[in-house]
């Protein structure tokens, strides 16, 4: 173990958690110990939301409770009454020895606030309530009762208990002898009691709470989950005011503020060790009411605001209110649900997107608010209404007033108090509203003082030809970002300084796991780029006005308005320096000089007068260079907060060096404000001239797009919160240099990296180059994105794609036989047959074979293999370009005789970056006195000679250090000093070399190798089955992706392995879970090319079978938003593997290399995970923005040395395996990511191109080899893939018998066997030795893990197998013997699946109960299985429900409802009780049918927010949903007959939704981007379709339910349907509508699209055919007198494709006739694409006489033709959608009407290619 680093690069001290929360509070105000008695009941319905080590010891629970005035009356002897006496319970400092001046601190803090101490005692514990492991780990309370004298009362009591406590804390935490001294609380109105333990513990354990005596009206409590198995106990919650569920993404902007805030008064924030982000904000909480005198309930609202921005709801005297506080607060901003009491008010709130569950529930006597519904089971008969709160918003009863309120009216009675209105019109102004600047902005924009020409400048601001052609341009012309894909493979920053500027040197970073990721696109409402510029007030004081902008990427006209107003104070500062030629260290000054000089600058404007302050670079000159921008504002930043004037002013950046989103968020994030990105307007005026304005305001929405997009990859809604947050990790930056340390003091970097006399170099060199430019052409071009000969090295550069290459054209020599390859066998599915008709036998005889273990041993390795590594071994020490590159094996000096060969041998690995040397053939003993023995071993230890070599070597290196040496008893003895000491004292043995026979073999290596996580619509079909057939050849586990497989590939060796859950759901259904190839899932948290970004797959790659495995619509953009939406804590993650476990598999999680993931892993594993994936962030195989794939993650290398060591510090090492991606090519980069700890190997880029990928890197436009486009060009074969692995295999093994290891298990985390070079490449300083430290594990006996619980479905399976799978029965009723509860998670789930995997692939023959359909998959007749429960069922009721299975539940239930339904019905029945109105009888939680493509559901009672969110074919009839209801729906119907919020149909592109809306409220919710609407009674054709299929689902509805709001509805049908509105996807009327396709298309797009579908239509004909084994047509023949017959169209359209195709076969030779039938052929099955050109000719012919109408109608009924292919081959037909058939029927009409007569395709081919055909025979 490393000293300096004894856990490596993870961090106990980076922790983050999540939890459960809640309060219980009785309306009358009575003490009663009954509240106690239902807490614990709370408490112990939600151990899931709480997690807990191997050990398991809790991570932290606590309550608060009100004084109870009977126990302290009994304790004290004292009649006692309310607000004359306080408590205090403390922890006492870690050392014992301190704790009698403990006593004496806190005994004199409440002597001097005139406090007298009536008892001080020890709180009594049980230990027997805890686990004997537990009790080490809690710390004992010590609590001081005192009385407050008479004239203390209320207010002035609390403040003068403030002041003690802060007394106290002034001492406690700053004294580190006094370290663990820790109040817990010291009150007159609560206590609390916490520390490290589970949820059900905390009462029994503490025995005061158990005492009957002890009578409280009001608990809040908090179970802790920590993604750090470690928590201290004073972390855990509540604190003072407040417990806390989530994370505060703005933690670190929040502590900045508050700094200098209080050094701005002169104080100073007194913090405890270890504060986690929820202890701040208690901090600061207690602070806002206790200093600054605010009431609890505004200070919530203030510092947690929801989302007011675009909400059109808010009245003007809230939103008035709200932006006033938003002047001069910071808002914490996060996923949260905030509990918060003082004894009188007892509340709760959601953050301002709702992002975390929160229910509630009143009866007659309690109100009770929690994470999750039916943690109490209070009688139905006494519930007055079950609630939920929702996004933004909050309930608190007040003890006072005896009253609860909720979100509007207490917003309502807080903005009452003042005249928000006025004092918003003194305070601020907006920017449009101020007057116009008299200079004309073209103008401005191009105004320069200097003497450079416009080309010299932009390499003066460090641009490059690539900056504008990846960058800029794109912007300029497009309005979005550029999009690429093969990731980013230039050299790392520590490899590398080609490229100018700071900005690359900071990758964003995202969020994973603890708290989601934002869609930015979809949650549009709740973000907001508002900014207020100028000087923030304080206590509602300032010295001037705010402006407020709404974008901090400003225009011209902004900049002008700013300097031509007075109502702020303003004034521009420059950034510019005079760089020094030739001498490093004067340049260095110079630099350092002028950053300082001009934060002085700014510094003095911010203290004289505050305000605006522009930073501008723009009269560059000759003389004079850009400071470093990135720098420049963080340098100011800091000097600013050290100044204590931060707020005083704001930063606007005025740069020619912004080029990108990525240039924006730095100058934003280290403290900007707003930005003016001068070189893009250079750039707009060069290329666009008059419209450069125009062009301007696209580059400025594509970046405030991307800005968005940027703060929602940390979870920020506001762009206020994301300025000056920091929100960076620094990339290969050495953040120890003084320097940076001292600009950049709050980055830390893991790895080392470049130092400031490398940037401080680079600025004065690229000054100097922009000195020599004097056209465009001098612009250099760096080979960033694509490698050139003379840049750096790229990962994927020409070496390694030209090795590729010749790699797929190696024979494969384990085929069995010579001679041609039936094409079946490379041929997928689709080109096949067009239909997914082929029978399994078929589909598998069709197949490449798996290969035995014999053949996989017995494989040797090729001659290209060997070639292929050497020449990529050669290339990456040429020209290194990952981190691996410089990391290197033991040296080896066994076979070494000269003293340079030794040297230089000895010399390799970087001395101040590595632990240790090793070195193979060497011994060393330390002798003590600075002396050791070297010893030579190995076949020439014997060699005298070689150790004068030996010594000689060390002279040469380290000269007078060594003090001495000579050769005794056949070893030399030296004695050093120095460096010679520092070198030989690190100087280890490496193990021996090993035979290869007794390394373990390669079949035993296979199975660690996987495919890629490519989706099938990221690759097209061919490919994405060969990536997973050849995997699967070898052994290997071959990756699915998101996309979903479709049936036919079930059980087969093409089918994959590891199937995947990302955000989207898409094809996650019962079977996709059933399938017997499945032995992992994949849950997909982040990517490499975009972590916390979503994906989407254009329209143009969502194809007919891609449409039905995803349950989307051919042609309509499918997405996949960035937050899973049911995972949005580790509690979240936690439930959604134990879902994932319905399966029966291992459960992968995801993650990306990132800062703190080893802290995040912890938590996964605790979570339930059994993988842990770690990719990189160099972007693998998906395509994203470029400054996604550039600018974010961090290398892989560094994330899986993390994840192993935190892993092993934690003692869960055991529990979990580590998979790690990150370009591996070769066996050596398995070795090293082995030795970093890692498990199994991923290959996703190396997969491809394995299958002929030529790294084009335009993946998403067109692909030349046919991977992701183009399917007709694909060529690849798996059996290449197959063995490429295979020498992956065999080249491991050789190198662990040179590194003299038996297995991968074995190296496995040996890190001290890795060096790093010592390397000419290396830019700055590398640092390794914290990522090479060996972590030993620290193994638990006994662990005790978060297992899989399905003990409710195991009892349901073994009824269900008994008497309908085994028995016969065809319809049975269950009922569990107990009513369910929250610990009853994923009911259905596993049955669901089950059900499935038995009745297809287990049981021979069919039970009575199940059909077969056409596709041969077998199912339940509908309500086979009827399930009835009652209770309140825990989160995932009903996922996965299959068909045949009812379950019918009467009680609430949590989130997650129907998650991945199939088929079924799921029942809700509303128990007894409940209130009336919108939201007052919640049965359901939040995202209800998440992902769900079949069956029905039914809910008697309202839902919360994501009703039905992706939705790909359920039916669904619900009495109220939250926002965004429809979410992202791709199919099915749902009808909601109660309230609903906003966001109704956010990103909906299918399936049609309908709600009853007698308030007419709807057309202000619905998201008008996604949807569109009417009314039933609007008299519009869409209307008449839907009316039918309303009242089906109402009558289906009251049916399951006997619903009496449905039964109403119905009786009074004529009134409802007015108020009856339908709602449809655009997206699906702009694709299928020919009104809308002709507006949309040109005439020459229309009739390539019918062209191409017309050809494909032919040769399906035929591929259908040959691939039965049939004649053509059944060997039809036309009938005498046949004319115009379909029959005869359909004959003589198949021999024109069979004509054409020999007429290309005789063109491409073949010596005879045979050959040449046999090439035919395989043009047809290929669909070759110079016979689909040829046929497309007469294609286009037959329908160019028709008009531009007539062309989209005939459009339009193509693409509702492949809609309804699309539905019928579905994996998943247990669809209703009524709406959707009733749109197909219309829109069919609509088309006859246009038309007359629809020709059928084979007419319109036939009428024009048949003269072609003729004409050519004639001529022969």
């Amino acid at each position: 173990m490393n000293a300096d680093f004894p856990t490596g690069l993870y961090d106990p001290a980076q922790e983050h958690s999540a939890c459960g929360v809640g309060f219980l509070t009785r309306k009358d105000s009575v003490q009663s110990h009954d509240v106690l008695r239902k807490g614990h009941e709370a408490l112990c319905a939600v151990p899931h939301r709480g997690g807990m080590s191997s050990e398991g010891v809790g991570d932290g629970a606590g309550v608060s409770v009100d004084l109870s005035l009977q126990f302290f009356s009994k304790l004290t002897g004292v009649d006692l009454a309310p607000g004359m006496f306080g408590v205090g319970n403390f922890f006492l400092p870690a050392d014992p020895a301190q704790h009698e001046r403990a006593f004496q601190i806190i005994d004199d803090a409440l002597r001097e606030c005139e406090f007298e101490v009536a008892l001080v005692r020890d709180v009594p514990v049980n230990h027997d309530a805890i686990g004997p492991r537990a009790v080490k780990w809690q710390l004992p309370i010590r609590q001081w009762i005192f009385t407050a004298p008479e004239h203390l009362r209320g207010a002035a009591l609390d403040s003068r208990i403030h002041e003690a406590l802060l007394d106290i804390e002034a001492v406690a935490y700053t004294d580190p002898a006094l370290e663990g001294l820790y109040p817990l609380s010291l009150s007159s109105r609560m206590q609390v009691f916490k520390g490290r333990l589970n949820s059900w513990e905390i009462v029994p354990y503490f025995e005061d709470l158990s005492d009957p005596d002890h009578a409280v009206h009001t608990m809040y409590f908090h179970t802790r989950f920590s993604t750090n198995t470690d928590p201290h106990p004073s972390m855990a919650q509540p604190f003072r005011l407040m417990a806390h569920n989530g994370e505060l993404n703005t933690d670190k902007k929040n502590r900045l503020s508050e700094a200098a805030t209080a050094l701005a008064r002169n104080k100073a924030i007194i913090r405890p060790k270890g504060q986690s982000d929820s202890c701040r904000l208690d901090q600061t909480l207690n602070a806002r009411v206790y200093d600054e005198g605010l009431d609890l309930v505004t200070a919530v609202v203030a510092m947690m605001p929801p989302a007011w921005e675009n909400d059109t709801q808010v009245s003007p005297q809230v939103r008035a209110m709200l932006e006033f506080f938003s002047l001069s607060e910071e808002k914490n901003d996060g996923p949260a649900a905030l509990i918060f009491g003082d004894g009188d008010i007892i509340g709760a709130r959601l953050d301002r997107l709702g992002l975390r569950p929160m229910r509630s529930v009143e009866t007659d006597e309690y109100l009770a608010v929690m994470s999750e519904a039916g943690q109490i089971d209070f009688p139905a008969e006494t519930v007055i209404r079950r609630g939920r709160v929702e996004a933004g918003g909050m309930i608190y009863y007040n003890h006072v007033d005896k009253k609860i309120y909720e979100t509007e009216e207490a917003l309502e009675m807080l903005a009452a108090k003042h005249d928000y209105a006025k004092l918003l019109e003194t305070a601020q102004v907006n920017i449009d509203d101020l007057p116009s600047a008299d200079a004309d902005p073209k103008l401005a924009a191009t105004r320069y003082l200097g003497d450079m020409e416009t080309a010299a400048r932009y390499v003066a601001y460090t641009h490059n030809q690539e900056s504008f052609k990846f960058l800029m341009d794109p912007m300029l012309q497009t309005g979005v970002e550029k999009v690429s894909a093969m990731g980013y493979g230039n050299a790392i920053n520590a490899l590398s300084d080609n490229e100018g500027g700071v900005a690359k040197y900071f990758s964003q970073r995202f969020a994973q796991v603890t708290n989601p990721p934002l869609d930015s696109i979809r949650e549009a409402d709740g973000m907001t780029l508002r900014v207020a510029l100028g000087e923030k007030p304080y206590l509602g004081q300032s010295r001037s006005k705010q402006i407020v902008v709404n974008s901090p990427v400003l225009r011209m006209s902004d900049v002008l308005k700013i300097k031509a107003q007075d109502v702020t104070p303003w004034d521009r500062f420059d950034m510019l320096y005079e760089p020094v030629y030739g001498n490093g260290p004067a340049n260095e000054r110079a630099l350092v000089d002028a950053m300082d000089s001009i934060a002085g600058q700014v510094v003095e404007f911010a203290r004289e007068k505050g305000g605006i302050a522009i930073l501008t670079d723009r009269h560059v000159s000759k003389s004079h260079a850009p400071l470093p921008m990135t720098l420049a504002v963080s340098a100011i930043n800091q000097r600013l907060i050290e100044e204590g004037l931060r707020l005083k002013v704001s930063l606007v950046v005025e740069s020619g060096q912004i080029s990108s989103s990525h240039h924006i968020a730095c100058a934003l994030g280290f403290g900007g404000s707003a930005v003016y990105p001068l070189a893009v307007r250079l750039r707009a005026e060069e290329l666009y001239k008059d419209k450069a304005t125009e062009h301007y305001y696209k580059f400025q929405k594509a970046a405030e797009k991307a800005l968005m997009k940027t703060m929602g990859k940390v979870g920020l809604c506001t762009v206020e919160s994301y300025s000056g947050g920091e929100f960076f990790e620094p990339n290969f930056l050495d953040t120890n240099d003084p320097v940076f340390a001292k600009y950049l003091p709050n980055m830390k970097t893991p790895v080392g990296g470049v130092r400031f006399n490398v940037v401080a170099q680079s600025v004065a060199d690229w000054h100097e180059r922009a000195l020599a430019v004097e056209s465009d052409k001098d612009i250099p071009i760096l080979g960033l994105f694509k490698e050139r000969s003379e840049g750096s090295g790229h990962s994927y550069g020409t070496t390694a794609v030209r090795g590729f290459v010749d790699l797929t054209e190696e024979k494969i020599s384990f085929a069995e036989a010579e001679g041609e390859t039936d094409p079946f066998r490379l041929l997928t599915l689709r080109q096949m047959d067009d239909a997914f008709g082929i029978d399994d036998t078929g589909y598998v005889n069709t197949s490449f074979e798996k290969l035995s273990k014999e053949q996989i041993d017995g494989f040797k390795i090729t001659p290209g293999y060997r070639a292929f590594s050497d020449n990529m071994r050669e290339e990456r020490h040429r020209r290194p370009a990952a981190l691996r590159d410089v990391l290197d094996f033991p040296a080896d000096i066994t076979f070494l005789d000269k003293v340079s060969d030794i040297k230089r041998e000895m010399m390799l690995f970087n001395r101040a970056g590595n632990n240790h040397f090793v070195i193979r053939g060497l011994d060393v003993e330390d002798l003590g006195n600075n002396e050791y023995l070297l010893r030579l071993t190995g076949p020439k230890a014997q060699d005298l000679g070689r150790l004068d070599a030996l010594a000689q070597s060390l002279v040469e290196r380290f000269g007078a250090d060594m003090d001495g040496h000579y050769v005794t008893r056949g070893a030399l003895r030296v004695a050093v000093k120095g460096m010679a000491l520092d070198y030989v004292s690190r100087l280890r043995s490496a193990p021996q070399r090993i035979e290869i026979e007794k390394v373990q073999p390669a079949s035993d290596i296979t199975p660690r190798l996987a495919s890629g996580a490519m989706s099938h619509g990221a690759l097209v079909a061919t490919a994405h089955e060969s990536v997973a057939h050849g995997t699967n050849m070898v052994g290997g586990m071959s990756n699915s992706g998101e996309g979903g497989e479709h049936i036919s590939r079930y059980g087969t060796i093409r089918a994959s392995r590891i199937k995947q859950f990302a955000s989207g759901r898409f094809g996650v259904w019962a079977g996709y879970l059933a399938d017997p190839n499945l032995e992992e899932l994949e849950i997909k948290i982040g990517q490499g090319a975009k972590p916390g970004e979503g994906g989407q797959l254009p329209a143009p790659k969502v194809t007919v079978e891609i449409a039905a495995a995803r349950g989307g619509t051919p042609g309509v953009e499918l997405v996949s938003p960035p937050p899973h939406h049911d995972t949005y804590s580790i509690e979240d993650l936690a439930q959604l593997i134990h879902d994932c476990k319905a399966a029966r598999v291992r459960v992968i999680v995801k993650l990306v290399s990132s800062e703190g993931i080893g802290t995040i892993a912890v938590g996964v594993a605790k979570a339930g995970a059994d993988l842990i994936n770690v990719a990189g962030g160099t972007g693998g195989t998906g395509a994203a923005s470029v400054t996604s794939l550039k600018y974010t993650g961090r290398a892989a290398e560094i994330g899986i040395a993390e994840v192993h060591q935190a892993l092993c510090a934690n003692g869960i090492r055991q529990k979990v395996h580590l998979r790690c991606s990150g370009a591996m090519q070769t066996g050596s980069d398995v070795v090293k990511a082995s030795l970093l700890g890692g498990d199994s190997f991923e290959f996703g880029t190396t997969a491809l191109m394995m299958l002929k990928c030529v790294m084009a890197k335009n993946c998403n436009v067109k692909c030349p080899a046919g991977l992701t486009t183009n399917p007709e060009a694909f060529d690849g074969d798996p059996r290449a893939l197959a063995q490429y692995l295979l020498n992956i295999s065999h080249e491991v093994r050789e190198i662990l018998a040179t590194l003299g290891l038996r297995s991968l298990d074995e190296a496995r985390g040996r890190a001290d066997l890795l060096h790093l070079l010592d390397h000419p490449a290396s830019v700055g300083k590398l640092n390794l030795r914290a990522m090479l430290t060996h972590v030993p594990e620290n193994r638990i006996e006994d662990p005790i893990y978060l297992e899989r619980d399905f003990a409710v479905d195991d009892t349901l399976l073994e009824q269900v197998q008994s008497r309908v799978l085994d028995g016969g029965e065809t319809a049975i009723e269950l009922r569990p013997n107990a009513p369910l509860n929250n610990r009853n998670k994923t009911v259905g789930g596993q049955l669901g699946v089950d059900i499935e995997r038995m009745l297809n692939h287990e049981l021979e023959t069919l039970p009575n109960a199940a059909f077969e359909d056409v596709r041969g998959r077998r199912y339940l007749d509908m309500r086979t299985v009827r399930i009835v429960t009652q209770g309140s069922a825990g989160q995932s009721f009903g996922a996965f429900c299959n068909d045949g299975m009812a379950l019918e539940h009467t009680g609430t239930c949590n989130d997650g409802v129907g998650k991945g339904a199939s088929g079924g019905e799921i029942i809700i029945r509303a128990p007894e009780g409940g209130g009336a109105g919108h939201g007052e009888n919640v049965l359901i939680g939040n995202f209800a049918l998440f992902g769900a493509t079949g069956g029905r559901t039914f809910i008697e009672g309202q839902a919360g927010d994501r009703f039905a969110v992706r939705n790909s074919g359920a039916t669904a009839v619900v009495e109220g949903v939250g926002d965004f209801c429809a979410e992202y729906m791709t199919n099915g119907a749902l009808l909601n007959l109660g309230g609903f919020a906003k966001g109704y149909g956010n990103g909906m592109s299918g399936g049609f939704a309908y709600q009853y809306d007698p308030e007419g409220r709807l057309p202000d919710m619905i998201s008008r981007d996604s949807v569109l609407m009417g009314m039933l009674g609007d008299g519009s054709p869409e209307s008449d379709i839907h009316e039918d299929a309303i009242k089906q689902l109402l009558e289906w509805h009251l049916e399951a339910t006997g619903s009496k709001k449905a039964r109403a509805l119905l009786a009074d049908w004529d009134t409802t349907r007015g108020h009856m509105a339908w709602i449809m996807p655009k997206a699906l009327l702009q694709y299928q509508d020919a009104d809308e396709i002709l507006a949309a298309r040109s005439r020459k797009e229309l009739v390539e699209e019918l062209a191409t579908a017309l050809a494909t239509h032919q040769i399906a004909q035929v591929k259908a055919a040959w691939k039965r084994g049939k004649p053509v047509h059944s060997g039809k023949t036309p009938g005498y007198g046949d004319r115009d017959t379909e029959e005869m169209f359909r004959l003589l359209n198949s021999y024109t494709v069979l004509e054409q195709a020999q007429v290309l076969a005789d063109k491409r030779g073949g010596a005879s006739k045979l050959e040449r039938d046999k090439i035919a052929r395989n043009l047809i099955l290929t669909e070759d694409f110079a016979l689909m050109t040829a046929l497309s000719k007469h294609a286009r012919k037959a329908v160019d006489t028709y008009d531009d109408a007539g062309l989209a109608t005939l459009v339009a009924n193509k693409r509702l033709d492949d809609f309804k292919r699309a539905l019928a081959l579905r994996n998943i037909l247990s669809m209703d959608s009524p709406g959707t058939y009733a749109w197909i029927l219309h829109q069919n009409a609509k088309n006859r009407a246009a038309l007359g007569e629809i020709p059928s395709f084979d007419a319109l081919f036939a009428q024009n290619a048949v003269p072609d055909v003729a004409s050519r025979h004639a001529a022969e």
